[in-house]
């Protein structure tokens, strides 16, 4: 079974609509490469979607991002943040004890993201993919 796009008979269509994400993450200009150590000024990527920071294996960070709202799910307390993004910030009401309410966005492009948070300093994410594991973890199970 095929799937075609309404409007226009051109590959373009296609193009516009694949779901390999390889194509969005090639930069199309030396400008679109640059890097920016400013969330608004990042072109390579958005806070959308699924990140995990796996600084501490034993202890991931999860961080969830749909529209305007975001979630934090810490691995070492199990404590939950959840709150509000613009995209360049994370202001999260928490539980006592959780370390992850404000953030600013240092970077982003298509695969990871950098946010320094007020309690905890800079993590780095990495981006999950929907029904897929983000590559980099550990093969071992720590013992406690």
């Amino acid at each position: 079974m095929a799937l075609t796009a309404c409007g226009s008979d051109s590959g373009n269509d296609k193009a516009a609509t694949s779901k390999d994400p390889k194509p969005a993450a090639t930069p199309s200009s030396p400008a679109a490469a640059s890097s920016s150590s400013s969330g608004a000024d990042a072109k390579g990527g958005s806070v959308e979607g699924g990140w995990i920071s796996m600084a501490n294996p034993s202890k991931p960070v999860v961080l969830t991002v749909k529209g305007k709202t975001a979630v934090v799910v810490e691995g070492a307390s199990g404590l939950t943040c959840q709150g509000t993004t613009d995209g360049k910030s994370f202001d999260l009401k928490c539980p006592a004890g959780a370390l992850h309410a404000k953030g600013q966005v240092a970077s982003v492009d298509a695969a990871e993201l950098k946010v320094t948070w007020q309690e905890v300093g800079t993590e780095t994410y990495q981006k999950s993919e929907p029904g897929k594991l983000p590559t980099g973890l550990p093969t071992v199970i720590p013992k406690p």
